[in-house]
C-alpha cells in the first residue's frame, strides 16, 4: 500500500509538471500569436485555447516549435534586428524555408547561434534583403559556435579587403583572393565550412613546362625543361581561401556588422 501511494505521489507531480510546462506554452502562443501571423500571412492560433480554421496547418507549425520560451526569444531578437535596419513592413517567406528555421532556432540552446537564426528569420521577413534560400537554413544548421566563430573572423576579413577592392576597382569587381584558411583558424571549422559550400580554395597560376630535346652528348640537367608559355589555373589548399557568392550572401543574411573585426598586418 506504501508502494501504491508513493506511485500516485509521484503520478501527481508529474502531472503537475506537465500542466505548468502545458500553461507556458498556451502562455508562450499567446504572446507570440502577433508575429507568427506576421511571419505566415495568416492567423495563427493556438490550438490548445481558440479555433483556428486551418487545423491541419497550426498542427504543422506548431509541431515545428520545439520550445516556446526559445521561441519567443527567438522573435524579440528578430524584432530588435528589423528596429535597427529600420524595417516596418515584411514581406512573408515561403513555408520551406521558414517552418525548418523555426525547428532548429527553437531547439537550439546556445545563445550566440540563437542569434544567428534570429537575423537569418530578420532576413527572411526583410523585403529589402536577398530572398533566403533552404540552403542557408541547412548550413546554418550544420554549424558549430566555433564554425560560426571562424566565418565570422573570415567575413570580417574578406568584408575588409572587398570594400578596399571596390574604391579602387569601382563596383565592376568582387573580391575573391586569398584570406586566412588554416592554420589562421581551426582546421575542423575550416573544412567543414569547405564542405558547406561557404569558401573555396583560391586559384594559383601555374606555368607550364615541356622537355627539352637534348643532344646526344648531353644528359638531362636542371634547364632540361623550358617554360610553354602557357599557363594553366589550380586549386590551392585551405590555407588560402576565397568566400563563394553563396557564403557571401548567408553571411549578410545571418551576421551583424563586422566592420572593424579584422585589423590587416602591417609594414
Amino acid at each position: 500500500m506504501a508502494d501504491e501511494t508513493e506511485v500516485l505521489k509521484e503520478s501527481a507531480k508529474a502531472a503537475q509538471e506537465i500542466a505548468k510546462t502545458a500553461g507556458k506554452a498556451i502562455d508562450a502562443t499567446q504572446q507570440a500569436g502577433g508575429w507568427l501571423d506576421r511571419i505566415f500571412g495568416a492567423a495563427i492560433e493556438d490550438t490548445v485555447g481558440r479555433l483556428w480554421t486551418d487545423r491541419v496547418r497550426a498542427s504543422r507549425i506548431a509541431a515545428a516549435i520545439y520550445d516556446w520560451e526559445r521561441l519567443l526569444s527567438l522573435l524579440h531578437k528578430t524584432e530588435a534586428r528589423l528596429r535597427r535596419k529600420g524595417i516596418d513592413r515584411t514581406r512573408i517567406p515561403p513555408p520551406k524555408v521558414i517552418l525548418p528555421l523555426l525547428e532548429h532556432a527553437t531547439v537550439e540552446n546556445e545563445d550566440d547561434l540563437h542569434t544567428l537564426w534570429a537575423n537569418l528569420l530578420a532576413s527572411s521577413l526583410d523585403p529589402s534583403a536577398g530572398q533566403i534560400e533552404k540552403e542557408f537554413v541547412s548550413a546554418l544548421g550544420e554549424m558549430s559556435s566555433k564554425t560560426a566563430h571562424v566565418l565570422r573572423k573570415m567575413f570580417a576579413e574578406w568584408s575588409y579587403w572587398e570594400q578596399n577592392a571596390l574604391e579602387s576597382k569601382g563596383k565592376d569587381g568582387r573580391y575573391t583572393s586569398g584570406i586566412g584558411g588554416f592554420p589562421d583558424n581551426d582546421e575542423t571549422a575550416v573544412i567543414q565550412l569547405y564542405r558547406l559550400g561557404m569558401i573555396l580554395p583560391v586559384n594559383i597560376a601555374v606555368e607550364q613546362f615541356q622537355a627539352r630535346k637534348p643532344l646526344q652528348h648531353d644528359r638531362w640537367r636542371d634547364n632540361s625543361f623550358v617554360a610553354s608559355g602557357e599557363v594553366a589555373g589550380v586549386l590551392g589548399d585551405l590555407s588560402v581561401v576565397a568566400i563563394t557568392e553563396f557564403g557571401e550572401r548567408l553571411c549578410k543574411a545571418i551576421m551583424d556588422d563586422v566592420t572593424g573585426l579584422y585589423v590587416p598586418p602591417t609594414g
